[in-house]
């Protein structure tokens, strides 16, 4: 199945600030990183376009989960649930930032990684954005997840939550 993946991070090189994930079928996870915001953000940029509008998603269709920075173990546990049970994960990202900070918590402690038999990743190179998608916000990891799986996959914005 594929997974539409997106995240935020605190420039180039910087810590994570939130990631999302939406399947082909509408499912999706939502999680932030529960630091002191916006004042350990050390990117003006991030700090203009992406914390204002962290907490802008569609609570009918997704749960916010907050993870502290020290317990990213509990992000590495959220994904492995999302993706339990399907044999042939496909992760999409956009962007090769996505799949950095994905990997890094796909892999668990040493010569550990989450229970999967198997993985694959690809980037695909193309603006979300603009999207017919009512009520969606830029810079905001799930609706950008969300926007990138409508635009390589044209399934109009259904959600499922089970």
């Amino acid at each position: 199945m594929d997974y539409f993946l997106d995240t935020e991070f605190d420039g180039y090189q910087g810590k994570l600030i939130s990631l999302a994930m939406i399947n082909e079928k509408g499912k999706s996870i939502y999680a932030y990183i529960d630091y002191a915001f916006p004042g350990e953000i050390n990117t003006d940029w991030v700090r203009e376009n992406v914390i204002p509008v962290l907490f802008k998603h569609d609570t009918n269709s997704v749960d916010i989960v907050p993870i502290r920075p020290n317990e990213m173990i509990q992000l590495s546990k959220l994904i492995e649930s999302f993706l339990a049970g399907d044999p042939n994960p496909h992760i999409i990202a956009d962007w090769p930032d996505d799949f950095k900070y994905f990997s890094e918590l796909v892999l668990t402690g040493p010569g550990t990684m989450i229970n999967s038999p198997r993985l694959t990743m690809e980037v695909v190179r193309v603006d979300a954005y603009p999207t017919i998608i009512p009520n969606a916000v830029q810079h905001n990891a799930w609706w950008d997840a969300v926007a990138l799986r409508y635009k390589l996959s044209g399934n109009q914005p259904q959600f499922d939550q089970e």
